[in-house]
């Protein structure tokens, strides 16, 4: 070995610990907001955000921080050490079970799904017909009450997987509330986990140079760290499917991406928009045009078995839907959705004002889902065409927003995108952070309703809206280069 060679070893050795240092000390850092926060956020329910809101920016703001720096780490490649990757993938997993067996503090949706499925388990019931309010006059009632749930939850909004997920849980836990929050956020955690192990195995196999990157975008993030492992939510479910769906095709298994598809559009109905890419991207891909109908015929075949044995004996016609079709107009939503309703209800044709802000609002997406679809050619431009997609309902057209909301576009730009989108990622999961103790300000009459829906929605979705706008026109504007792609 050469002088040179010796000193380029030992510079990369020295490298090498300076980023193990890095990350030890991050992590250590890391585990102990996520701490704070949960502690924090326990403070702002019972005793009102006073100081602790302050408190609460802070800790946010240090956990993104955090999480940045560990981005920036990787896009640099200071993390391709062995035991470094090991050790930066093991601390969030970590964090997630160290959040799960603690309840939920910022929302009360787990108690709201113990609800439903406690309302299959009463002789005669059923979450599809009955609001889930309707449990409070059942043996669970006083235990949900106990543990502080007081929404007004309604009839299901959600798909037969997770419907019958919560009436699994319901059956073994009966009334202990405290067996069941340890089941369901298993569920949850364990498909957010499976969910960064997906998005590493695709992007080995599509973009291997952003491979760590993007898996660290999702498995690192505050947003997916808390709302999933912390709060419970079974968007989780969802990502996973869909996620899932993206890995089987490139690795060539249609019939097991149309399945995984399916169940995704059965836990929450949102993927149904990411079809049309999902089947063009198939037939281009297909062996075979006879082939390639066979494949539907088996993937149509499967999923009318699992309708058939999910539904048995919850199926109640077309009032199986209602909980979806009720889903009220935002309260002075800041988001594109609202402020289109808010006009049109001060127009002539106020009369009709919901149909048309669904109209105005939801055939432009639909012309955009067409479009993105129609350019599919390969895998990654699947994957981009899914983000895409989940960015326009999100942003859009979705007629409320809750925080969780972010969780199904940054976990597929994570996949899709992570070259170009990390700041979009690094904004939604932010700001999403930061408007989640809205809603308990509301509660404690610190915001009207029609303040805490306008600051939620405003931050959530109008500001990443407007700042992905002016990043697209900037990179129209933008020359190329003849050799650029």
């Amino acid at each position: 070995m050469t002088a040179g060679q010796y000193r380029h070893a030992v510079g990369n050795t020295n490298a090498l610990s300076n980023a193990e240092r890095r990350i030890f000390a991050i992590s250590i850092l890391t585990i102990a907001l996520y701490m704070a926060n949960l502690l924090v956020q326990r403070s702002i329910v019972h005793s009102g955000p006073r100081w602790q809101a302050a408190l609460y920016v802070l800790v946010t703001v240090m956990l993104f921080a955090a999480y940045g720096t560990v981005l920036l780490m990787s896009r640099r490649d200071e993390l391709s050490g062995r035991r470094v990757r090991m050790w930066v993938i093991a601390v969030p997993c970590a964090a997630n079970l160290l959040l799960m067996p603690w309840a939920p503090s910022m929302s009360q949706d787990m108690l709201s799904y113990m609800a439903h499925g406690f309302l299959a388990v009463v002789p005669g019931g059923n979450p599809f017909t009955q609001a889930a309010i309707a449990a409070r006059q059942t043996a669970i009632g006083p235990e949900l009450a106990a543990a502080g749930w007081h929404t007004d939850a309604g009839i299901t909004p959600y798909g037969i997987v997770w419907t019958q997920i919560e009436v699994t849980i319901m059956k073994l836990c009966g009334v202990h509330i405290g067996a069941a929050l340890i089941l369901l956020k298993t569920v949850v955690v364990a498909a957010s986990l499976a969910t960064a192990y997906l998005i590493w195995s695709f992007l080995g196999r599509v973009h291997p140079a952003a491979q760590l990157t993007g898996t660290l975008a999702y498995l690192w993030n505050p947003l997916i760290v808390v709302e999933f492992a912390g709060e419970g939510h079974n968007d989780a479910i969802m990502v996973f499917f869909v996620v899932a769906a993206l890995a089987a095709c490139t690795s060539r298994r249609p019939v097991l991406s149309m399945v995984s598809q399916s169940l995704a559009v059965l836990t929450k109905y949102v993927p149904i928009l990411f079809a049309p890419a999902q089947l063009i991207y198939l037939w281009r891909a297909r062996r075979g045009t006879r082939w390639f109908g066979l494949e539907i015929l088996a993937a149509a075949a499967a999923t009318a078995v699992i309708l058939a044995v999910l539904y048995a004996s919850l199926w109640a016609g077309a009032h199986t839907f209602d909980g979806l079709l009720q889903r009220g107009l935002p309260i002075s939503s800041a988001s594109p959705f609202g402020a289109i309703n808010w006009i049109v209800r001060r127009s002539p044709f106020a009369a009709a004002a919901s149909a048309i802000t669904l109209s105005l609002v939801t055939l432009p997406v639909l012309v955009f889902v067409a479009w993105t679809s129609l350019r599919v050619t390969d895998a990654a431009s699947l994957a981009r065409s899914f983000a895409w997609t989940s960015l326009a309902f999100v942003l859009v057209a979705s007629p409320d927003f809750w925080p969780w909301y972010a969780c199904l576009p940054v976990a597929l730009i994570a996949v899709a995108e992570s070259d170009r989108l990390l700041w979009l990622v690094m904004l939604m999961s932010f700001t999403a952070r930061l408007c989640a103790p809205l809603d308990v300000m509301r509660e404690h009459e610190l915001l009207s309703m029609q303040a805490a829906k306008g600051t939620l929605t405003g931050l959530g979705t109008t500001l990443p809206l407007i700042a992905l706008l002016i990043w697209v026109y900037r990179q129209r504007r933008r020359p190329r280069s003849p050799s650029a792609p």
